[in-house]
């Protein structure tokens, strides 16, 4: 028997904002080999760094000064909770000793496509959250809820171990 293996994740939240502060870092190297070059003579021109702490000399704690600071610092935790979310799972393991994984959608798919078939059924649709399997079906038949369950639970049988639950609305047919 093979030993169980963590659960397939989507992206983890902090990789948008990994992505930024990469194209930063990328950003700060031209800007750091331009002065390097200036410093040492291969290029001319002025220092960016120089001119930027130049401008900055004699800055005080105004009121510009504390608000890009108190941003800096929220913008600084939002990107320490992302780094620290876990990724999400996009797929569940089905029951068994197998390490066979299904996402949602696909248990939705199956449910639907099983209440589809089943006789009397107008239309059906599904969600699936928190353990548990709801479909929703239109039907003409008063008794179309417990046809409905059993073919649906007969279709999950090997997926899922999620509670299944039916919904009916009566559909009526103009006479």
């Amino acid at each position: 028997m093979s030993p169980r293996v963590a659960p397939p994740t989507g992206r983890p939240a902090a990789s948008g904002a990994s992505l930024l502060l990469g194209t930063a870092l990328i950003g700060l190297a031209v800007v750091s080999v331009h002065d390097l070059a200036v410093d040492r003579g291969w290029a001319g021109g002025p220092s960016w760094t120089g001119s930027l702490l130049d401008a900055a000399d004699g800055l005080t704690a105004g009121t510009g000064v504390v608000i890009t600071a108190v941003a800096a610092v929220v913008v600084g935790l939002v990107l320490l909770v992302a780094a620290l979310k876990p990724a999400p799972r996009t797929h569940e393991s089905t029951p068994g000793p197998s390490d066979v994984w299904v996402t949602r959608k696909a248990i939705r798919a199956v449910a639907v496509g099983a209440a589809e078939d089943t006789a009397g059924v107008a239309a059906a649709r599904a969600t699936h959250r928190r353990g548990r399997v709801v479909v929703t079906v239109q039907s003409d038949r008063p008794d179309a809820a417990t046809h409905v369950e059993t073919s649906v639970r007969e279709a999950l049988a090997g997926l899922t171990t999620h509670d299944v639950a039916i919904r009916t609305t009566e559909v009526k047919h103009d006479a």
